[in-house]
């Protein structure tokens, strides 16, 4: 397991000085938490010119979005009061092509629990459009961009998917109307929600967009967003047996799905077919990839409590960030991988395979406390 070290580090925020105890809390209100992040490389790295590659903004603790150009280490802008709650997903939208080269004019859109999701411009932090939730109270718990950037798909805290128009309108603005909602896919809060570009494994040249939404009530649903109606647009339905908070498609046609719960297990999915196809070891997963990551490492035993993993001894592996479909190193094959980590700033990128599960990467020094979410980013050489 190859170990690495920050290339860049960025500070998001900071106090002068560290708070009293009596001012517990203080760090979150001042923004010092990042609590989701966005790159504009994950958002089309196909559509976006090098020299923006390195773009990523952060979801921070106090309602902010920090605009970062990661590739050099610096904030390039903040949106200050982004948002009136806290800031529960962020994700980039390329611009189009304009001719030979990539539009710059790329934004960021952010959802809240206010109830609103924004478009924001990225190169001057301005507001764009505002995307309200149609119930008085109801929370957007994140979002996804599908369509080359012309639809939002919302999940709420309210059980529902709400869908907004993004397109341009005459003068170049996205109207951000509210186009319709998915009602009766699930019973509970939809805490994810990802569109994915899926193709024909008989014709990869055949594509299509397809949406998975994943809930509170544990199921993971497959819609396609094309049809008519809600009934029409059901494709499968997935029952993860557990609270899901995030989802992932994967493989050379999309065809899989990576689950992720809130008991920090995972799952993968054929989801076309409705179909587990690993629970990647249940209630044991931490422990497993703990003791992997010691053995890659030449780690002998660890004092402390179990971290309620079985096995005891303190867990290299104590939560689940997320997961990617990607190659490592780059231009090698493509595979899915987890990214696990610990209170201690540690992150853990492990390879999954179907008989195996590897620790590719061993994340270290660049945090001193819980990692909560990553994206990737083009370095400068590209």
């Amino acid at each position: 397991m190859k170990s690495l070290s920050p290339y860049r580090t960025t500070v998001a925020s900071f106090s002068a000085s560290k708070p009293r105890p009596s001012e517990a809390g203080s760090e979150y209100d001042a923004g010092e938490y990042i609590l989701a992040l966005a790159s504009l490389h994950d958002a089309g790295p196909s559509t976006v010119d090098v020299s923006d590659g390195g773009l990523a903004a952060a979801a921070l603790s106090d309602h902010s979005v920090a605009i970062y150009d990661a590739s050099e280490g610096r904030v390039v802008r903040t949106i200050g009061g982004a948002h009136g709650g806290p800031i529960s997903g962020l994700e980039f939208v390329p611009g189009a092509a304009d001719g030979q080269r990539p539009s710059r004019r790329h934004r960021v859109v952010s959802s809240s629990r206010d109830g609103t999701c924004r478009v924001w411009d990225a190169a001057t932090g301005s507001p764009v459009a505002t995307l309200r939730l149609d119930r008085e109270g109801e929370s957007a718990l994140c979002l996804s961009v599908g369509y080359g950037g012309a639809l939002c798909a919302v999940g709420t805290d309210g059980a529902r998917v709400s869908f907004f128009d993004l397109r341009p309108g005459g003068d170049g603005t996205p109207s951000g109307s509210l186009m319709g909602s998915y009602v009766d896919a699930h019973t509970e809060g939809v805490n994810a929600v990802r569109f994915g570009e899926v193709s024909d494994p008989r014709d990869p040249s055949t594509t299509r967009t397809v949406l998975a939404s994943a809930g509170e009530d544990g199921l993971a649903v497959i819609h396609d967003p094309s049809a008519p109606g809600e009934e029409e647009a059901l494709v499968s339905v997935l029952n993860a047996g557990a609270p899901l908070r995030r989802v992932d498609f994967f493989g050379p046609s999309m065809e899989g799905l990576c689950c992720l719960t809130g008991n920090e297990t995972a799952s993968v999915h054929a989801w076309d077919a409705a179909q587990t196809v690993s629970d990647l070891g249940g209630a044991g997963l931490r422990r497993a990839l703990s003791d992997a990551a010691d053995a890659a490492s030449g780690a002998v035993g660890r004092a402390g409590s179990d971290g309620g993993g079985g096995g005891g001894g303190e867990m290299s592996v104590e939560y689940l960030v997320g997961c990617t479909w990607t190659s490592l190193p780059p231009g090698g094959d493509r595979a899915l991988h987890l990214l696990g980590g610990n209170s201690r700033g540690d992150g853990y990128l492990f390879r999954v395979d179907a008989d195996r599960i590897t620790p590719a990467l061993h994340l270290r020094g660049g945090h001193a406390g819980c990692i909560r979410d990553f994206c990737w980013i083009a370095a400068p050489d590209g």
